[in-house]
């Protein structure tokens, strides 16, 4: 489900000097060629780590919603 909310892409030096030269989650810097991740939903880019512990945190919230019992309009 998460994965639909990122963007991947190659660091280039474009994108460093012009838009981010670190994570916006974990303030790692970004080097060239790095696989980095478009989060659209917060519009910032983010290292491939931090991407997976999103992704993994959106997929368990997912999972929690769809366990209840109750219908999702009464």
């Amino acid at each position: 489900m998460g994965s639909n909310c990122f963007l991947r892409q190659e660091a280039t030096s474009e994108i460093i000097s012009n838009v981010a030269d670190f994570c916006s989650e974990c303030y790692e810097v970004i080097v060239p060629s790095q696989v980095i991740f478009y989060d659209m939903d917060n519009y910032r880019f983010i290292c491939k780590s931090c991407q997976e512990s999103i992704n993994k945190q959106l997929e368990k919230n997912c999972e929690a919603l769809n366990t209840e019992n109750s219908p999702l309009f009464n």
